[in-house]
């Protein structure tokens, strides 16, 4: 009985899924428009990253350095686009590398100026290094938190705009329509 019960549902089974096909009905009518999406530029990647204090190692025995992964800078982005970083000073980005002049107070309470080198290296396994050193190659606080902006430009956008101010993250933001 156990047989018969058996080859019974693998009879049904069979019948069933063998029932299931047929041609294809026909196509269904087109559904409403959706909303439409946001410019951009699938050439061209850019991300605003916050580099913490903390993340901040001191290297060479005289700066201090980060590394940001950044998976946009591909082979093609490397050796033949543009990599730009760029430095949230007072409100404004401002390209690196660059000399950044800030005030810092003392444990003493007493307010000084400062300068520093900030200088980036791009990598060619997807991101960037950024190094800081101050001005008088004094190891004494880490940088504090700062936000930095990378775009990354495919060769076959860069090689074709000649025409953009690429010292001008503006100037950049508008040539390539990208989203703060």
């Amino acid at each position: 009985m156990k047989k018969l019960s058996v080859i019974c549902m693998t009879v049904l089974a069979v019948a069933f899924l063998a029932s299931c096909r047929g041609p294809m009905g026909p196509m269904g009518p087109q559904g409403p428009q959706g909303p439409a999406g946001n410019d951009g530029n699938a050439n061209v990647a850019s991300s605003t990253v916050t580099v913490r204090s903390a993340d901040w190692q001191w290297v060479n025995n005289c700066q201090w350095m980060v590394e940001i992964d950044y998976p946009a800078i591909n082979n093609n982005v490397y050796n033949y686009g543009a990599v730009l970083v760029y430095m949230d000073v007072d409100g404004a980005w401002s390209q690196v590398p660059l000399t950044y002049y800030y005030e810092d107070v003392t444990q003493e309470g007493e307010t000084i100026n400062c300068a520093a080198s900030i200088e980036v290296a791009t990598l060619n396994d997807g991101g960037v290094r950024l190094f800081w050193t101050e001005s008088d190659f004094f190891d004494g606080a880490r940088p504090g938190n700062h936000d930095f902006k990378i775009v990354a430009i495919e060769a076959s956008v860069y090689s074709h705009r000649s025409d953009v101010d690429y010292s001008n993250y503006e100037a950049v933001k508008t040539a390539f329509q990208l989203a703060d």
